[in-house]
């Protein structure tokens, strides 16, 4: 019997990462005003577009290098960096996405394979109960579609499912496996309205939930 292994997002995917942005934002104004805490989304951006991926410690970090401690002290910083270190990401998990994870491991392997920055992004999964939820099955890089030879090689499978938000990522590692990948676009989040020209997923759902009523041979369908 051909092996399955599901290589599944984390962002917009699996949490609602638009909403935990929008509920930063009203606690970082509350501590920072608003001025500062435009300041600090502007260099948020700055770093996205650097590296390719949000990078939240780097972007507190330059916070606090290019802000005066008469403008930030100290003590209003360290709760800034709180709002980030203690935010209840289990609670930002998509309906059913305890559920959905659950179902896939009965049909194939789940991995989550996240991009972003190694810690920050490490607590979110961790914190959010998904890591458990995956058995501790969890790869992070910053561009993940680079690694996927590295990704195959630790969790070999006869056919490999990825499930992402962002049709990009899907375009470029359908490039690299070919007829070895489903592709799953996962329509949640921003990315959902900016599908580039001639995309087209082999699966393409709603909403993470909707992975659920699929059979283990529909993963194995490829354009």
């Amino acid at each position: 019997m051909s092996t399955l292994a599901f290589l599944i997002d984390v962002d917009n995917t699996l949490i609602d990462n638009d909403d935990v942005k929008r509920d930063f934002d009203i606690h970082i104004q509350v501590e920072l005003g608003p001025a500062l805490a435009e300041r600090f989304w502007d260099i948020y951006e700055q770093v996205r577009k650097e590296r390719g991926v949000v990078d939240i410690p780097l972007a507190l970090q330059r916070l606090r290098e290019q802000t005066s401690l008469e403008e930030l002290d100290e003590q209003t910083y360290l709760h800034v960096h709180s709002i980030f270190d203690n935010y209840p990401f289990s609670q930002a998990l998509y309906p059913y996405t305890l559920e959905t994870l659950a179902y896939l491991r009965t049909i194939g392997l789940t991995v989550i394979v996240s991009d972003g920055d190694l810690f920050f992004q490490a607590e979110k999964i961790i914190s959010s109960n998904l890591a458990e939820a995956v058995e501790g099955r969890v790869l992070l890089y910053v561009h993940k579609q680079e690694h996927l030879d590295e990704v195959m090689a630790r969790y070999p499978a006869d056919h490999y499912a990825m499930i992402d938000d962002k049709p990009q990522i899907l375009v470029d590692s359908k490039a690299i496996m070919g007829k070895r990948l489903t592709t799953v676009f996962v329509q949640q989040g921003k990315y959902a309205e900016e599908q580039p020209p001639g995309f087209m997923p082999d699966i393409s759902v709603l909403h993470i939930a909707d992975l659920r009523s699929y059979k283990a041979d529909q993963f194995f369908a490829t354009h």
